[in-house]
């Protein structure tokens, strides 16, 4: 059924025209009694090498081999072979004011970042239907890529190969209703309401809700402003509220240089190991990555990020150190535009824990360093 499917979706993409509009960036610009069918694509490979040499081609070789690859990231997710990041294929329909969305994808991010949702929803990057309720609101209900986070599965978009952990794992994919409302020409604010943080079949059947606020002048600056607070408590065990603020921005600082800053701050409630009462646990994470463009086809880029996660609140950062989860990482990139369609790059990156966290099978011991280079070709149409 997927090979058909991917099949028939190349087909009828080599026989229609690529458009750019968007339901989501252009809204409500269809018109009465149009009809418009679109198709687009997203793919990128890469091949990367970790310092640490882990074993069996595999970086942080995880024993459960329904997951495998490294503990700590979605991507790069395997070391020393060529790889699918990620990619999808999407269908798009439009009439009138109601619009219809599917997207199928797959790669390691889906691996990684899908791995507790059932098998039949895995694949599933976005189905969902959009209602524009007036000149200003639309309502979208489905399975949609999430609100929060500066750097997303298309890694093409983002200014890196690779994602910083902070962006990693906030949440990448939603499952509910969220409003949108064009407020003004720059500004739009979203409104949702979830399954909870990255679900799609809640088990603890307790809603999340989010909000975003955005403020957008195009090759100027844009600011990205969300909340989320939800019930993230497992099933069976007692209320365990989350609260999570994401904000970031872009700054175009002249024709050359992208300032990027981002913060996140969260707080989840924790039973307290000597009485039933419970704290609120904290955990944050800040950063900023800088570009230069040297001329319209190259370009370099530096990050820096710091994750400081004492509780382990953050699931796929879980360790049993002294101190938790505190990490500082140093990335830089080089990347080679191709066109508007294609990107090529290399990058490097460094992370310094502040407790051996890393399997490093050189040594046989765990280490507080880790660090790879990669280099990746995206592709978007």
């Amino acid at each position: 059924m997927v090979f058909k499917f991917l099949t028939l979706a190349i087909l009828l993409a080599t026989s229609v025209a690529w458009a750019d509009k968007d339901i989501h960036e252009g809204l409500l610009k269809v018109q009465a009694g149009d009809k418009e069918l679109r198709f687009s694509a997203y793919t990128d490979g890469y091949f990367a090498a970790d310092f640490n040499n882990p074993i069996d081609g595999e970086k942080d070789l995880d024993l459960n081999p329904a997951t495998g690859g490294h503990n700590f990231t979605s991507n790069p997710l395997y070391d020393r072979q060529f790889s699918l990041g990620y990619g999808f294929l999407q269908v798009e329909f439009e009439h009138k004011n109601v619009g219809f969305r599917l997207a199928h994808h797959f790669g390691d991010i889906v691996q990684r970042m899908y791995i507790e949702e059932p098998e039949r929803l895995k694949n599933i990057r976005e189905a969902s239907i959009s209602i524009a309720l007036n000149d200003e609101l639309l309502l979208e209900v489905g399975y949609m890529p999430s609100v929060f986070g500066f750097e997303t599965f298309i890694n093409k978009e983002n200014l890196h190969a690779s994602r910083a952990y902070m962006t990693d794992f906030a949440p990448d994919f939603d499952a509910g209703a969220r409003i949108y409302w064009k407020k003004s020409q720059q500004e739009l604010l979203k409104f949702q309401v979830t399954n909870g943080w990255q679900v799609m079949r809640d088990r603890n059947k307790s809603q999340a809700l989010g909000f975003v606020y955005v403020y957008d002048k195009p090759k100027h600056y844009h600011f990205n402003w969300g909340q989320f607070f939800g019930d993230e408590s497992p099933t069976g065990v007692k209320t365990s509220y989350r609260y999570y603020n994401n904000l970031f921005a872009k700054y175009y600082l002249n024709d050359q240089w992208i300032l990027a800053p981002m913060l996140d701050l969260g707080w989840e409630q924790k039973l307290n190991s000597n009485s039933s009462s419970k704290s609120w646990a904290p955990w944050q994470s800040y950063g900023v990555s800088l570009r230069y463009a040297v001329n319209p086809k190259h370009g370099v880029a530096g990050r820096f990020d710091r994750t400081f996660d004492p509780n382990c609140i953050i699931p796929e950062l879980k360790v049993t150190t002294p101190h938790g989860w505190i990490t500082n990482g140093y990335t830089l990139t080089y990347e080679y535009l191709f066109n508007t369609m294609a990107t090529f790059r290399i990058e490097g990156r460094y992370v310094k824990s502040k407790d051996a966290v890393f399997k490093n099978q050189k040594s046989g011991k765990l280490s507080n360093e880790d660090s790879f280079v990669m280099s990746q070709m995206a592709l978007s149409f």
